[in-house]
């Protein structure tokens, strides 16, 4: 064990949210150590994939707001990367007969936040869509801003940026304890030990082993997801610039991008897998969850249902209430922490941003009571 290696701010998991607190903290010129207990770009966790949605459509209006913060943080990365991100395709939201989600909430919240939508009904879906096969009763949300963030692209350009501004990044670094000293927090690995006035905590489905020397846990929940590409017998139709993002509001959700990065589109569904920890997990598709997202693609997307040309496993890692974290570390001053609960990624700059700010000045415009660590159905005590 070598001496202590003093930094201003550690930041622990450098997956979407580790990796954007690594940069926006290097931008702001502190002294910035990010670790990463796998490689860098791992696809063990929930943020690695060719992309993620972005979307306003939300039925709350701190979302709807949030994503002002997101736009702007990913139109500054872009920028400094000469990269492009974030494409807009468009969104759809569905609400067939009998869900349990209702459209009025989403509309009132992009109302409320002055965000403009399309309420559409079947002729107009089979008119401008004709891809889609929905039933007669459907109802419809057309949200022009949606599209997709280039996923693994927009981790690897945070990560490159933050080494480029003087960030430490360091892969196979897994933490094993972390200590808290005076006012400050000292983390060692197998082979290091660091001292920080401030810490970020970006550790996702190992969230809660982190926060154990804190003395906090939280309630999650862990699944293994997975999605699938497809080759389609039309190609040409879920070609970004033709075919929007998309979010079906059933029982579990089912959920789609068009062709990125693959050949193809990307369907999944939301929540349908099984209940795992971050060290159990298996990277082998599940064929019942495959055949469930054929199905959904044989009924409404018959112009997608051609070979899977790939399934990809990942982690969700939910709260029970199924909202963001981002929040000091419960009795902490200078430690923060976030969770995405499987749809934090389109905000996931602004809440590296945001994780930087609690950690080292104590607050952020983005504290908000909807995403405290308090919360009573999370903190347990």
């Amino acid at each position: 064990m070598t001496g202590a290696i003093n930094y201003d701010l550690v930041v622990i998991g450098l997956g979407a949210f580790g990796s954007a607190a690594s940069y926006w903290a290097a931008r702001r010129g502190v002294r910035t150590l990010g670790l990463e207990r796998f490689n860098l770009g791992h696809g063990r966790g929930a943020s690695e994939d060719h992309s993620r949605i972005i979307r306003r459509a939300y039925a709350a209006p701190e979302y709807v707001r949030f994503i002002d913060a997101a736009f702007e943080t990913w139109r500054e990365v872009e920028e400094e990367s000469g990269e492009q991100l974030v494409f807009r395709t468009g969104g759809l939201d569905f609400f067939p007969e009998g869900c349990e989600d209702k459209p009025e909430p989403y509309e009132q919240a992009l109302a409320e936040e002055g965000a403009a939508f399309e309420k559409l009904g079947f002729d107009e879906i089979a008119s401008r869509w004709p891809a889609w096969r929905v039933p007669e009763g459907i109802r419809a949300l057309f949200q022009a801003e949606a599209g997709l963030v280039a996923a693994s692209r927009a981790n690897s350009a945070h990560r490159r940026l933050a080494t480029a501004r003087g960030a430490d990044l360091k892969e196979n670094s897994e933490v094993r304890s972390i200590e808290r000293v005076g006012e400050g927090f000292t983390v060692s690995t197998a082979t290091d030990t660091y001292e920080c006035g401030a810490l970020v905590i970006a550790a996702d489905a190992w969230m809660n082993g982190m926060l154990a020397p804190l003395g906090v846990r939280l309630n999650l929940r862990i699944r293994q997801e997975q999605v699938a590409y497809f080759d389609p017998l039309d190609p040409a139709a879920f070609e970004p610039e033709r075919f929007p993002v998309w979010i079906w509001h059933s029982d579990p959700h089912a959920y789609g991008i068009p062709s990125f990065g693959l050949p193809g589109p990307k369907v999944g569904l939301h929540g349908a897998g099984p209940d795992v920890t971050g060290d159990s997990r298996s990277f082998e598709p599940d064929p019942a969850y495959a055949a469930k997202v054929q199905d959904f693609v044989r009924e409404h997307l018959p112009a997608a249902d051609g070979p899977t040309l790939e399934i990809r496993t990942c982690l969700y890692t939910l709260t029970p209430d199924m909202d963001l974290v981002l929040d000091l570390v419960p009795g902490c001053k200078s430690a923060s922490l976030s969770i995405g609960t499987a749809h934090g990624f389109k905000f996931a700059s602004a809440i590296g941003r945001s994780l930087v700010e609690l950690a080292l000045d104590g607050h952020s415009s983005w504290k908000l009571p909807r995403f405290s660590a308090e919360r009573p159905s999370l903190l347990i005590t």
